[in-house]
């Protein structure tokens, strides 16, 4: 930092500098005012911040006073000049006070609130329910042994199905166990959370982007504001599992940041918390180890010169945290079962096999529909499964454009780079951060998704916005006015953008409000999804949908039929969607064919409903969510020898489900033994006291039998719950 005398007092301040006269290959600064010449030991700069050692700035202190206020009057009648910085002019008024800094920063806070507001309301939806409210660690009390347990276990484990072994996420895992605590379940302060999380990111990256553009305020401003509302992030924002995107990016954003303060400090304190946020985003997410080549990045461009032995040691110790984090990730999944084979549906490049021609052209064609999207984000959707995206080869212009645009991008950086020119910054973000995702290297388990391109997406927003400003910005300009009225095209072009996004931003979250409204409104623009396709099938005929209908419809005063006549409306539906699933993959995995199965099962279509409930069956016959399934298709047969073998495998591998439970009694009661289906439909109410299916069949089988005082307690304990 360079400093005056203001005071009494040693204060910083822009200084005039020259090359020493005494020598000319030397490396120091003198520093000039009128009356006052001092050669420092060590003064060097980076941007618009000078900085020189301890003992300089010690003999600094002990100056006269009087040769201070000699130089503040000569430079009142003399005017001076600064460094160029970059090759480019440093003009100090375009720096702004601590004061405006906060303002700009805070307004992106402001912004992102008022962008996601309408996402307050929202309920968990697609993937927040098997890592959040169905998670049985997510949901349990925070403790010592369940925190171990997080650390210790897969992403997904604890969600009953435990079949997805490959992430490791421990860390946001235990943010979701202390949010479901603080917000007793509550899924609207989740997504709060969400939204200030993103709105500290995007504060974190204005700052980071003023200082790397040597506190020059105007595209470190358009690049936060673009970044802030884009349209793209709503996967990200609107959706409660994202977290964990947030988060990691805070992490290495915040990593950034705390070098950029110890280069200009020197403060070790900067330097270890910048560890320690590093250390949170590899946690959260694995992709934050490629935030190590983005920290090399920054050093490069926030020094002068460029040292290597200083580069390493300052990255010595967050490659150390990601060395860690993998020695762990590894042994902590190695315990887990495998996961199945990636298939085709998830990702289209595993259609092409062994084709590493095809699959690298394929690959490439994606990367430049993810551009695309970047600038028209129109038409978005949380899925873009199998037959989206098709294969395609390297004569297709598909891959010819996205290639050309990626070379081409790639040729720049490089070239830049040695300029240290910011918009090599922006594109070697961008490649460093879309490596993991680009399917190039590597399969992934899904070959496109919107909030792939979260942390990308940055990059991105640096490289345009910084070709606009050489398109249409003009130097000069003092207030925002001022510089309006120079550049009035960037303004105009940046401003317009940022409100067509914010609109699509507003619009878009509003389909992340259920899981019905939000694969409703994708399955129009992408109607062959396989995975949109089968998520309205199961949205329609599973439990708690079926649930989640009636209680609705009671409370609504419709009387039972009605509620029937709903559920099997819903149910023709569910076997709709499935049917359309079955012309795009006729080979259904197991939870669709129970799905499809029990919707014929609602519908009473019997032997369609045992076809697909012995497929889920034969494909699992642990699981005893099937064997219950089945066990419902026999018993609808009424072939209650095959039904009660099921019904009692099911109970064994569950035995707290009071489904399994009540189709066990009612076997009994059909079959003239009341005495056995009271004590399972008993058994069934005393593990869940608000389970109506129990009460309901108390009051059956004790009406039955000729039991009006039971019936009637047991009636009024269901009229309470309803």
């Amino acid at each position: 930092m360079t400093y005056q005398f203001q005071a009494g007092k040693l204060q910083p301040l822009f200084v005039n500098v020259k090359p020493c006269v005494q020598k000319p290959a030397c490396r120091h600064w003198q520093l000039l005012r009128r009356g006052l010449s001092y050669c420092a030991d060590r003064v060097y700069f980076s941007g618009e911040v000078f900085f020189m050692s301890k003992k300089s700035k010690k003999k600094l202190q002990h100056l006269e006073i009087k040769n201070v206020q000699q130089a503040a009057e000569s430079k009142q009648s003399k005017p001076t000049a600064t460094i160029p910085i970059d090759h480019k002019m440093t003009h100090v008024n375009e720096s702004l006070s601590d004061r405006n800094a906060w303002l700009f920063s805070g307004f992106f806070l402001l912004i992102s609130f008022v962008l996601y507001a309408n996402t307050f309301q929202h309920d968990f939806v697609l993937d927040d329910h098997g890592i959040i409210p169905f998670n049985e660690y997510v949901t349990a009390p925070v403790s010592v042994e369940n925190t171990k347990a997080l650390f210790t276990t897969p992403l997904r484990y604890g969600d009953g199905s435990n079949v997805d072994n490959s992430l490791y996420r421990p860390f946001v895992k235990l943010f979701f166990n202390l949010q479901w605590n603080f917000f007793d379940g509550n899924p609207h302060h989740f997504h709060k959370m969400n939204v200030l999380l993103y709105g500290l990111l995007c504060m974190l990256i204005f700052w980071v982007l003023y200082d790397l553009f040597d506190k020059r305020w105007m595209l470190p401003f358009f690049i936060t504001l673009l970044f802030t509302v884009h349209p793209i992030h709503t996967e990200v924002v609107a959706n409660i599992k994202s977290q964990d995107e947030i988060i990691t990016m805070l992490g290495i954003v915040g990593s950034l940041r705390a070098i950029q303060l110890y280069l200009t400090s020197s403060k070790v304190w900067h330097w270890i918390w910048g560890i320690m946020v590093f250390a949170i985003a590899l946690f959260s997410k694995e992709s934050a180890v490629l935030g190590i080549g983005l920290i090399a990045l920054l050093i490069y461009f926030q020094t002068n010169s460029f040292s290597l032995k200083k580069t390493s040691f300052l990255l010595a110790p967050f490659l150390l945290a990601a060395i860690v984090f993998v020695m762990i990730r590894s042994a902590v999944l190695s315990e887990f079962p495998a996961n199945n084979p990636l298939s085709y549906m998830d990702n289209v490049l595993v259609k092409v096999g062994d084709d590493t021609v095809e699959r690298f052209a394929t690959a490439v064609m994606l990367a430049g529909y993810y551009l695309y999207t970047f600038l028209v984000p129109y038409s978005l959707s949380c899925d873009y499964s199998y037959p989206t995206h098709q294969p395609v080869g390297l004569q297709h212009w598909g891959f010819f454009l996205s290639f050309a645009l990626l070379l081409f991008g790639l040729f720049v950086a490089i070239t830049a780079l040695r300029k240290k020119e910011k918009v090599a910054f922006g594109l070697l973000w961008f490649f460093i951060t879309f490596s993991l995702i680009s399917n190039i290297f590597f399969l992934i388990g899904t070959s496109f998704g919107e909030r792939l391109l979260f942390t990308p997406s940055l990059g991105l927003c640096i490289a345009l916005v910084i070709l606009l400003a050489r398109l249409f910005q003009r130097e000069g300009g003092q207030s925002l006015v001022d510089k309006i009225k120079k550049s009035p095209v960037l303004w105009l072009l940046i401003l317009f953008v940022s409100l067509l996004y914010s609109v699509k931003t507003i619009d878009r979250n509003q389909a992340w409000e259920t899981d019905y409204k939000l694969f409703s409104t994708d399955v129009a623009t992408h109607p062959n999804a396989v995975h949109l396709l089968s998520y309205l099938g199961n949205h329609f005929s599973n439990d708690v949908q079926v649930e989640k209908v009636t209680k609705s419809m009671r409370s609504l005063g419709f009387n039972e039929q009605q509620i029937a006549d709903s559920i099997q409306r819903n149910m023709n539906l569910s076997i709709d969607y499935f049917q359309r699933l079955l012309k795009m993959d006729p080979n259904l995995t197991s939870r669709n064919s129970t799905q499809l199965g029990l919707a014929y099962v609602y519908t009473n279509q019997v032997d369609s409903a045992l076809k697909y409930l012995k497929k889920a069956y034969d494909i699992d016959s642990s699981n005893p969510t099937y064997c219950g399934n089945l066990g419902v298709a026999y018993f609808n047969k009424q072939q209650y020898a095959e039904a009660m073998p099921l019904y009692f495998k099911a109970h064994q591998a569950d035995t707290a489900n009071v489904n399994h439970m009540n189709n066990i009694g009612l076997i009994y009661a059909s079959t003239q033994r009341a005495d056995s289906a009271i004590f399972w439909f008993t058994k069934a109410h005393n593990q869940d006291r608000r389970n109506t299916k129990s009460l309901e069949l108390l009051v059956k089988i004790y009406n039955a039998i000729g039991d009006t005082e039971n019936a009637a307690y047991y009636s009024a304990q269901l009229n309470n719950l309803r």
